[in-house]
C-alpha cells in the first residue's frame, strides 16, 4: 500500500519559509511587503496562485521572476526556519518498518523539497519518491502528484494524507483514500467540508491508525 504525505504543516511547519522567501521575493521586483495573515489564507495552492492572490494584477514577467526568486531563497536562505512536527520522524520510520511504501508529493519544487527535508534532518531516504510541483502538468488540487506516485510505484491501493482542503480535493480526483492532519492552517471544521475519510491530530498517531484499520503493506 502506497502512503502520499503533503510536506508543508503535514510533516514540518513552514509557513515562516515561504513568508520570508516570498516577500524577499516581492522587494527584489519591487513589489511591496505582504503580512503574512494575508500570504498564509493562500498557502496550499500551487505557488504561482498564492502570488496571484496577493497581487492578482501581477504581470505574468514580475510573476515568473518572483517564483524564481522565492525558489531560490526558499533553497538558499529561509529552509533553515523548518520545524518538525513533533512525532514526524518516528512515525514515518515506523511506517517504513511497516513496510508501506512512502511517496511525498508536494507544491514546492523538487529542489525546495529536498531542501527542506535536509534543514529538517527527515531522511529522504524513507520515501520511495518524491514528486515537487515542476515535475507534474498540475499540481494539487489537481491528482496529477498522487497518479504519478502511483503509476511508478505500481501501487494498487493509497491513502493521500495531508493539512488541507486542496489534498483532500487532489485524493478524491485521484479515487484514493483520504486523511487530513490538524497541524496546519485549515481548522477541522473547513476540513470536513470536503469529506476527508479520515481527520487525526497528526502524523504522528498514524501508524496506530493503520493498525487500527488493518491496512496491509
Amino acid at each position: 500500500m502506497l502512503l502520499c504525505f503533503d510536506m508543508d504543516n503535514t510533516l514540518v511547519k513552514s509557513n515562516k519559509i515561504h513568508i520570508k522567501a516570498f516577500n524577499k521575493s516581492f522587494l527584489k521586483v519591487d513589489l511591496k511587503k505582504v503580512s503574512a495573515k494575508r500570504l498564509i489564507q493562500h498557502f496550499g495552492k500551487d505557488k504561482s496562485l498564492v502570488v496571484k492572490g496577493v497581487y492578482p494584477k501581477i504581470t505574468k514577467e514580475k510573476l515568473k521572476q518572483v517564483l524564481y526568486y522565492h525558489n531560490k531563497f526558499v533553497i538558499g536562505e529561509t529552509a533553515k526556519y523548518v520545524k518538525v512536527i513533533r512525532g514526524t520522524r518516528k512515525a514515518l520510520q515506523e511506517l517504513k518498518k511497516m513496510k508501506f511504501k512512502l511517496a511525498l508529493l508536494s507544491n514546492c519544487s523538487h529542489a525546495q523539497i529536498e531542501a527542506i527535508l535536509k534543514k529538517a534532518k527527515i531522511d529522504k531516504k524513507l520515501f520511495s519518491i518524491l514528486i515537487g510541483a515542476n515535475e507534474v502538468k498540475h499540481s494539487k488540487p489537481s491528482p496529477d502528484e498522487i497518479v504519478k506516485a502511483k503509476k511508478k510505484l505500481k501501487a494498487k491501493s493509497c491513502f493521500m494524507i495531508g493539512d488541507s482542503t486542496y489534498d483532500i480535493v487532489a485524493g478524491k480526483k485521484a479515487k484514493v483514500k483520504t486523511i487530513s492532519v490538524l497541524t496546519g492552517d485549515h481548522s477541522e471544521k473547513v476540513l470536513m467540508q470536503k469529506r476527508p475519510d479520515y481527520i487525526i491530530k497528526s502524523v504522528a498517531i498514524l501508524p496506530q491508525l493503520m493498525k487500527k484499520l488493518k491496512c496491509s503493506s
